[in-house]
């Protein structure tokens, strides 16, 4: 299943209450919203060059391969520095829907939970 946004889009290839797998495809210079998950723990593995990782108030500029955690409460975001598409592979530990994104802020004008 193919799920548009507005920094571009991932594909889901699991759901269930355990582990849900997407792989998530950022539009050049696009970045998610800083958010976090109350119910939810995502595991990152960055398949392209161009992705910089926020987790708290740490910014990583990552390497292809390279592997971050974001335990359940965390403020996160994934960022494009990259003049052509990025992708990483998101692993979500917990409960897995849309409605446990807490937005704190977006830069494409989405709902802000602060």
């Amino acid at each position: 299943m193919k799920v548009e946004k507005p920094w571009g889009f991932y594909k889901q290839y699991a759901h269930n209450k355990t582990c849900s797998v997407k792989l998530l495809t950022l539009h050049p210079r696009q970045e998610t919203s800083i958010h976090w998950h109350n119910l939810r723990s995502d595991a990152w593995v960055v398949l392209d060059e161009g992705v910089r990782v926020q987790i708290g108030e740490e910014l990583h500029d990552a390497k292809v391969g390279e592997e971050f955690f974001i335990p359940s409460g965390t403020v996160h975001r994934l960022i494009s520095t990259n003049e052509v598409p990025s992708r990483v592979l998101e692993i979500a530990f917990g409960y897995n829907n849309e409605d446990d994104n807490h937005r704190l802020a977006d830069d494409y004008g989405r709902e802000l939970d602060i």
